[in-house]
């Protein structure tokens, strides 16, 4: 027993002792695959590779349209190898100046300067607008893409730079007006929430211009020019044939800040009409809803770019997308509030806060289980309804075959049937074949006048493999003041120009030309195979010499003159795309020239370019930092030799690009609306101005203010210049507002309105270089003119041209039959003044007697007499 005990102990110990080995060994292999992990050698293979991205955010952490964004990059990249991604906000919300861009200039070349950046993502303008800027310095000239930015950001950003792409800001407004038209049939008014930040104008005009293209006769109001208190007052006196809609709104007027989702809540919490949003932020803080932009969609498609630009694709190659990336959300709250059936909502939009419903949340597990027990009761009357039938089918089988004795017998007699049914398709086919035919031409040919069109011109210059290397011109041929008839004319007469202008330039191209429809009253002229730009002169003079023969339309005979740009192939450019922006350059060169002549493209027109992207950077903050000066030039009654008034001029004095002419930064301030604030400025201080005369004891003293398109065409312009009036306790009589022809051209029945309305409230209506636009005399008899302005054009050759001094005696006598004030302007030499004293002209103004001076200048000048 002693010896069996023992030996059971033994074998239990050495069982024992296999299992501690055992143990022992898996610990042993698990510790070394452990410290081959963490200990082991960090290879080559391991590092390299790695890309290195860089985002770029306007704004601010935590403004939830920026967070959005980035989130919908980073999850996109998430599941990518070897890619790093850096992430930086300029915070352009909180710190527009200058300051923070020096800032932010040191803090990127620091930070970065030991950084291979591999590509740039950009969120918003004011970032891709950065990056752009100093890309060549601090990121080693890296592609970019960008996300955030809507079409006129685009335009004006990216203009002039390469090696990008990007995802655009679609604003489309329309499928959420539709939205509110469902719910609400009787809406009228849309008040229109936006700020008066870059992004935040071009998207209310971009929403605005979207609106009024669906002509719907909505009445639109634009808030951006009111204070935030003002805005939450009017809400509260709201009407229920309205609504609110809601862009970009961060700051108001005043500049102060008021956050995009706290202005959302607190308008909403206030107001007893749906407020609609365009961006999905606008979501769980009061918005009813809307099909609203997502900045997470936004994101994730630029991220999909930046993977085909990681993969080998150039960025120029891939077009800048311009689909829509939107949501059409709704919130079940905001319905409950507004008593608002779920029958009036669209079917493809996302409700949120919806309270659970068991039939809702499983429908499709309900009808399935429903149809499926459907199906099992139709399947068993199937089966007996079958017996049933195939009882019948057996007493009719031997009918059938008498029937089929008797089918055999009638497809003999259809043998001829078939083949008249044969011929008909071969008919059907033919008229198939020509159909084609027609498509074809017509994708490829204009339809009004039958010539070659944009896509041709991509299509034929693809063939000709961009025209094997040899010398080529291309002519781009605008024709001038056709707008202005074809509004005049109607759009048929225009028409039928049209095509007799098609005709004309045809018969005037040599052999080598190809002659293009682009758009409108633009045509292209390619000659390819030439020898030096004296060949493609030499066409140009021959087109502008066969345009000095009449038109004759109907019973209409019109002289028309071509405006026309060059550019060279392969001396200006090898890229048709490039090529067509030169030749357009030069076009314009050539109409603001005089018109009626070509001018060649040369690397110079670009400097044209480059003061205009100087001259917008700077007046974004030109009028914040008190840049502007307004001159006053005094108007003198020639009978009594008495100051009767002052023409308002504006100056600015640039710390950064010194005096710039007001021909040079008025058009870019209309360009990008800042002649808006900048025009109510304007108004303000001229009348503040005026208002000081009076209480000095001037009391008959006028002034006159110069008026943009963009201030006409505001739809609150009439009451911003009433309220100024009334601010400054000024009658309106006292008010002359100046306008120019072209005006008029631009949208003549709009303006027309509102003139009227101005003359009515007793101001005066002054039309501007009179004599120089193209039916100055129509003008007068239609519109409410108090006074019209003979050009100083005029004025210089008075004293030694006969058809100058002819046609200001007929100007002032038309001007005096009329009722109206006749004033001369740019009067500089004694002889002038005589001849204008004699034939009676009311006012003058000009050097002679002062050039325009500084407010406080004005005041001693008036106090001299």
């Amino acid at each position: 027993m002693a010896v069996h005990s023992m030996l059971s102990t033994s074998l239990r110990g050495l069982k024992m002792f296999k299992r501690h080995i055992k143990t022992g060994l898996i610990l042993l292999v698990f510790t070394m695959i452990f410290l081959s992990y963490v200990q082991g050698p960090v290879h080559a293979e391991d590092i390299a590779g790695t890309r290195n991205i860089l985002i770029v955010n306007s704004y601010h952490q935590g403004l939830t349209w920026t967070d959005d964004q980035v989130c919908g990059i980073i999850e996109t990249f998430k599941n990518q190898d070897r890619i790093s991604v850096y992430v930086e906000y300029m915070d352009w919300k909180n710190y527009p100046t200058t300051r923070n861009i020096e800032y932010l200039n040191n803090y990127f070349h620091y930070k970065y300067q030991d950084k291979n950046i591999d590509l740039l993502i950009t969120t918003d303008d004011k970032a891709l607008e950065y990056v752009l800027e100093n890309r060549e310095s601090l990121f080693a000239n890296a592609p970019v893409v960008f996300s955030g930015v809507n079409s006129r950001g685009i335009s004006q950003i990216t203009k002039g730079y390469r090696n990008l792409t990007g995802v655009t800001e679609v604003i489309d407004p329309k499928d959420t007006i539709r939205m509110a038209l469902s719910i609400n049939p009787s809406v009228k008014n849309i008040y229109l929430l936006y700020d008066n930040s870059e992004s935040g104008l071009s998207t209310g005009s971009i929403a605005e211009e979207e609106i009024n293209s669906m002509n719907l006769n909505l009445n639109i109001i634009s808030w951006n020019n009111l204070s935030y208190e003002e805005i939450l007052k009017k809400v509260k006196d709201l009407k229920d044939d309205s609504i609110i809609l809601v862009t970009t709104y961060y700051s108001d007027v005043e500049g102060k800040v008021v956050g995009f989702e706290n202005t959302t809540r607190k308008i909403a919490f206030i107001s007893h009409i749906p407020l609609y949003h365009l961006y999905d932020f606008g979501l769980n803080n009061g918005a009813l809803g809307g099909d609203m932009l997502s900045g997470r969609l936004q994101g994730q498609s630029a991220a999909s770019l930046a993977l085909r630009i990681l993969n080998g694709e150039i960025a120029d190659s891939i077009p800048i997308q311009f689909t829509k990336t939107t949501r059409k959300v709704i919130d079940f709250n905001q319905l409950e509030k507004f008593n608002i059936p779920l029958s009036v909502i669209p079917e493809d939009a996302e409700i949120i806060h919806k309270p659970f419903s068991f039939f809702e949340t499983y429908k499709k597990l309900v009808s399935c289980v429903v149809l499926a027990f459907i199906v099992l009761i139709s399947f068993a009357m199937i089966l007996l309804l079958n017996l049933r039938r195939i009882k019948k089918l057996k007493d009719k089988l031997s009918e059938k075959h008498e029937e089929l004795t008797q089918i055999y017998e009638e497809l003999a007699a259809s043998d001829e049937e078939l083949k008249e049914q044969y011929d008909a398709i071969k008919v059907s086919n033919e008229k198939i074949r020509v159909s084609e035919e027609k498509f074809n031409y017509l994708a490829y040919h204009d339809g009004l006048t039958g010539l070659l069109n944009k896509l041709s011109l991509y299509e034929n210059a693809i063939k000709d493999s961009f025209w094997q290397g040899k010398n080529a011109g291309l002519l781009f041929v605008d024709i001038d003041n056709f707008k202005y008839i074809n509004d005049t004319m109607g759009h048929d007469f225009g028409d039928k120009l049209l095509r007799s202008i098609s005709d004309r330039l045809a018969s005037l191209l040599v052999d080598g030309c190809s002659l293009y429809r682009l758009s409108g009253d633009e045509f292209i002229v390619i000659v390819k195979n030439i020898n030096s730009e004296e060949d493609a002169e030499t066409l140009a003079a021959h087109i502008l010499a066969g345009f000095g023969d009449e038109f004759k339309i109907a019973d209409s005979i019109l002289y028309l003159s071509p405006s026309i740009g060059i550019a060279m192939y392969p001396k200006h450019s090898v890229h048709l795309e490039e090529l067509l922006k030169y030749a357009d350059i030069a076009m314009y060169k050539a109409k603001e020239q005089g018109r009626n002549r070509y001018v060649i493209y040369n690397e110079t027109m670009n400097q044209d370019i480059i003061e205009r992207v100087n001259i917008e950077k700077y007046l974004h903050t030109a009028l914040l930092k008190n840049e502007f000066e307004i001159y006053y030039q005094p108007q003198l009654d020639i009978r009594s030799e008495k100051i009767t008034g002052f023409e308002a001029l504006l100056r600015w004095n640039s710390p950064e690009l010194g005096r710039i002419s007001p021909l040079k930064f008025i058009k870019v301030a209309e360009d990008t609306h800042i002649i808006i604030p900048l025009g109510i400025w304007v108004l303000k201080k001229a009348c503040a101005f005026l208002k000081k005369l009076h209480m000095e004891g001037y009391n008959d003293l006028t002034v006159s203010v110069n008026i943009s398109i963009i201030q006409l065409l505001q739809t609150d312009f009439v009451e911003t210049v009433m309220d100024i009036l009334e601010l400054q306790e000024l009658e309106p009589e006292f008010l002359e507002l100046e306008i120019t022809e072209s005006i008029l051209i631009e949208s003549y029945e709009n303006i027309c309105s509102k003139l009227e309305t101005l003359k009515d409230r007793g101001i005066r209506i002054a039309l501007d270089d009179f004599g120089k636009g193209y039916s100055s005399l129509s003008y007068l008899k239609q519109l409410p003119i108090s006074t019209i302005k003979i050009d100083k054009s005029f004025v210089d050759h008075i004293t030694y041209d006969p058809v100058s001094n002819n046609l200001i005696r007929k100007i002032i006598e038309i001007g005096k039959s009329m009722g109206m004030r006749v004033v001369a302007e740019g009067v500089e030499t004694p002889e002038q003044l005589k001849f204008l004293k004699k034939h009676r002209c009311n006012r003058i103004q000009g050097y002679l007697f002062s050039m325009p001076i500084p407010e406080m200048e004005a005041e001693v000048f008036l106090k001299k007499g």
